[in-house]
């Protein structure tokens, strides 16, 4: 299991707005399920971990803002799905290159 399989994972689910779809409404318990019986192999660690990096990437380098509270990308989160909010605005503003 591994950090690179979850950027994959998210990847898959930038890609293909079905995937996307299907796991959107669900808690990350059935995702790792659910992805594992799909052929993603990661742990939720492995998720904290890049989602915490990619996080770090928009706000700090991308956005040039503070890490804190007032970061705007902080505002995409409200009223959306966590997933989605992952892939139209965090995952979204990585090539995949970057993502690598």
């Amino acid at each position: 299991m591994s950090e690179s399989e979850f950027v994959r994972f998210l990847d898959a689910a930038r890609s293909d707005p079905d995937l996307l779809a299907r796991y959107s409404p669900m808690d990350l318990p059935r995702v790792l399920f659910h992805a594992r019986n799909a052929g993603f192999a990661f742990t939720e660690a492995d998720a904290e971990r890049v989602i915490g990096r990619l996080e770090a990437g928009v706000i700090i380098d991308k956005d040039k803002e503070p890490f804190d509270g007032s970061s705007t990308l902080w505002r995409h989160m409200w009223g959306t799905r966590y997933l989605d909010y992952l892939v139209d605005h965090v995952v979204a503003r990585f090539s995949r290159e970057e993502l690598s």
